[in-house]
């Protein structure tokens, strides 16, 4: 094995390998899944079996059945292996949200086992202090969120965007792609452990806060060694060929977005992956919330080659659509950001080459996201971004985001991420004259410029 692919179908992006650290592995490893309710179902599968660790980075735990369930049964294997030890990470405005809420669900079944079962909830250093107070619950998460959700049982990770919640293991569509490498799993607990340093311990072994300024250069400085410790451990490993090696047809490359402590990796391989594929080439990108950077927008308008094709959600399948407050004009502002967008690809010329669709299905919600990259003259992918950022102002500036670019020379594979790719597409069907049309309520027409970056 070498630092370049040999296929010249992604010898465009031979520059990943000095981005992240590289783990190949073979396509039989990856498991796509494609239905939520199959998505619970193997979480259930893997903490109950897992032997020595279950490591979880999520928003929240949901307090529903299904999340007790689901918490229950990995409790009970924590008590029968003695080994076996369970990780928690949440963002702690939306885990204590609420009397009940994931915070008391999981003291209440964990107390018997509580020293091997840690809960850790991540506060964003912008609420330190006076902010922390100043701004009421549920507004005070627009200002930053721990979004990674990453599922992790012994060797096995689970890449989503979905949370462990009831309504993402039922009718809210997202998307869950399984990898088995122990590799893989050990650089995602390190990344998980790392933000456990610096959040609230649920065990009362909390550390005094240190000012927002020291907090940013200190995780920094861990993130950035524990991705660069990776990468000359990979490196070493793929200059050094095996037997092993040589059958292994697919590259995961781990990719991290922190804007809040200055680590853009995942923004970084977005804007080289849209502004290296060659012309001829196709991109299908999907986002639950449409809200592109101007950094991506002006890649997608303008230096990219490739045809492109964008699926987000109609307002109907927003899990917003119908909430109370100002939240429930959240489906419209991302219509609105939507057609704007839109108007630009007419003045660029652009309106040939760039297509822009709408999942609706009844009784569902959309929350997909991520892209799919097929080479010029391929029917199927041979390459997807997957994980928690949604291409938005929010994941590259205020959440924490966990990625992952999967490239694979393996036919079975691009056949699989194909399939599921054509899945998601079967709800969808093309928007854009209908966007110029939808109304829009004045307010949130009015404030929308000026809350961009908080959604």
């Amino acid at each position: 094995m070498s630092l370049r692919f040999k296929p010249s179908e992604l010898s465009y992006f031979n520059w990943m390998y000095s981005l992240a650290p590289c783990f190949p592995v073979h396509a039989s490893k990856v498991n796509i899944i494609t239905d939520p309710s199959k998505f619970y179902a193997t979480l259930c599968e893997r903490f109950r079996n897992a032997n020595r660790k279950v490591s979880i980075a999520s928003l929240y735990i949901g307090t529903g059945d299904l999340e007790k369930n689901l918490l229950e049964l990995t409790v009970t294997n924590v008590k029968l292996k003695k080994d076996l030890k369970l990780n928690v990470l949440l963002d702690y405005q939306r885990g204590t949200r609420g009397e009940v809420n994931s915070r008391s669900v999981f003291r209440e079944l964990t107390s018997d086992v509580s020293d091997r079962c840690n809960l850790a909830l991540y506060q964003t250093p912008r609420l330190q202090g006076s902010w922390s107070k100043a701004l009421p619950a549920r507004y005070n998460e627009i200002v930053g969120l721990q979004h990674m959700k990453l599922y992790i049982a012994d060797d096995y990770v689970l890449l989503s965007g979905a949370n462990c919640s009831n309504d993402y293991f039922q009718k809210r569509q997202d998307r869950y792609i399984e990898i088995e490498d122990g590799d893989l799993a050990k650089f995602y607990c390190e990344l998980i452990d790392e933000v456990t340093k610096i959040s609230n311990q649920d065990n009362g072994t909390n550390i005094k806060p240190s000012t927002k300024e020291v907090t940013v250069s200190q995780m920094n400085k861990s993130i950035l060694s524990i991705i660069d410790k990776w990468k000359q451990m990979q490196t070493r490993k793929l200059l050094t060929i095996s037997d092993s090696d040589k059958n292994k047809d697919t590259w995961v490359f781990p990719l991290i977005q922190m804007g809040e402590f200055n680590i853009t990796q995942d923004e970084q391989a977005t804007c080289g992956v849209l502004g290296s594929a060659p012309k001829g080439s196709y991109f299908r990108l999907a986002t639950g919330y449409f809200n592109l950077t101007e950094q991506y927008a002006k890649i997608l308008l303008k230096d990219c080659k490739a045809n492109i094709s964008l699926l987000m959600a109609h307002p109907n399948a927003n899990g917003f659509m119908g909430a109370a407050g100002p939240a429930g004009g959240i489906p419209y502002a991302y219509s609105l950001i939507a057609r704007k967008f839109w108007q630009r690809v007419i003045d660029s010329n652009q309106a040939s080459r760039v297509q822009m669709l709408e999942y609706e299905r009844t009784g569902w919600t959309f929350h997909a996201k991520g892209l799919w990259y097929y080479p010029p003259g391929s029917g199927v992918p041979w390459a997807t971004l997957v994980g928690s950022a949604n291409f938005g102002e929010r994941s590259v500036r205020r959440d924490l985001e966990a990625q992952a670019a999967i490239f694979t020379v393996s036919p079975y594979l691009q056949e699989r991420l194909h399939e599921e790719c054509s899945k998601l597409h079967e709800y969808s069907s093309e928007c854009s004259s209908e966007l110029q049309e939808r109304h829009t309520p004045l307010w949130v027409k009015a404030t929308v410029g000026l809350f961009r970056t908080y959604f």
